[in-house]
């Protein structure tokens, strides 16, 4: 019988490199279908086993207004991660989904900081809390901001009481019944723990009075905000040699368009009232530069974006903060880690 194991060995070779390239080109298509990460996914890669501080931007966008398919960026609301310990700055709404999305667990959850009393950074603080406390949050989370979040609280926890009832009968835990408010009124000193020396100024935000821009010095690194805020020197001063400034930026050709158009569909508004409104509450990103600059900071952060909508290109809300500012600039998208 003849030996043919030598030529099925030496056909078998030359046959499988003949299909390499196919093969080759099947694994590069397969590859190129694999989705890229998302940002939750590179938010999460991000944070794990992180040993410096970081800071999570969960909402970048400015008001509760323009609501629709075409905005993606959820309202203003942020996160601190430090040593293990969450420190949450605004509550906009879907601040608990965002935080949820990051991974960092409910417990690590330390302490929540409301700037002012608008929709787009407080509607969601009670959510927060109670579903905060049934995935393990601490009883001992504490929140800071304007009068009168005392008695907001209370009344929060007032209408959720059944709620929160059904839960304690149901699940044998502690009560969330309480949460430790001290409100913040004038600027300087707000608290400090082993982690963070957090402060507070004045900014302007008319009629919203006291509206708030806090900084948070942490033992590595330094981060400032706003706020919402009409180009104040205060928080130049507040921000002076940060790490990281995190300033509202408004950028005024497009929400000039904005307003005009929905003047168009017949919205019962004058263009110089909102816009004076806009110009009296609102910086725009040409002075957003320019106390950036002032400041000194190493980074630049535009979020709370005005109008918050994805058509405007990165490099559209940079190119006037580039003026002023030499430093690095970023424009906020939702669950960036800085």
């Amino acid at each position: 019988m003849k030996d043919t194991s030598s030529t099925l060995s030496r056909r078998t070779l030359l046959e499988g490199l003949a299909a390499t390239p196919t093969l080759t080109a099947a694994a590069a298509s397969v590859a190129a279908q694999t989705p890229a990460k998302t940002a939750a996914e590179q938010a999460q890669a991000a944070l794990k086993d992180a040993k410096a501080t970081k800071l999570v931007l969960l909402g970048t966008g400015a008001g509760p207004g323009g609501q629709g398919p075409e905005r993606t960026r959820k309202m203003t609301s942020h996160v601190m991660l430090s040593n293990g310990a969450a420190y949450v700055l605004d509550c906009g709404l879907g601040v608990t989904d965002q935080y949820a999305r990051t991974g960092i667990p409910f417990p690590a959850l330390r302490s929540i900081f409301i700037t002012h009393h608008h929709a787009d950074h407080n509607i969601e603080y009670g959510p927060l809390l109670v579903i905060g406390w049934i995935n393990g949050m601490h009883l001992d989370v504490r929140a800071f901001g304007p009068p009168p979040l005392k008695q907001m609280t209370e009344d929060f926890m007032r209408a959720y009481k059944t709620t929160v009832d059904f839960w304690v009968e149901d699940l044998k835990m502690k009560p969330l019944v309480a949460v430790d408010v001290q409100e913040v009124s004038a600027a300087g000193p707000v608290t400090q723990d082993d982690n963070v020396k957090v402060s507070a100024i004045i900014v302007e935000h008319p009629p919203v009075k006291p509206a708030l821009g806090y900084r948070f010095d942490f033992k590595d690194r330094s981060i400032a905000f706003s706020g919402d805020t009409a180009p104040s020197e205060a928080v130049a001063k507040m921000a002076k040699g940060a790490d990281v400034l995190v300033h509202e930026a408004m950028y005024v050709p497009a929400i000039e368009t904005y307003i005009r158009g929905e003047i168009a569909k017949g919205r019962p508004i004058k263009f110089e009232d909102l816009m004076a409104h806009m110009k009296a509450d609102h910086t725009p990103v040409e002075d957003v530069g320019r106390i950036a600059q002032e400041a000194g900071v190493k980074t630049l952060v535009l979020s709370h974006l005005i109008p918050a909508f994805d058509g405007i290109g990165d490099d559209t809300w940079r190119a006037p903060a580039e003026k002023y500012f030499k430093g690095e600039i970023i424009v906020g998208k939702d669950l960036m880690v800085v």
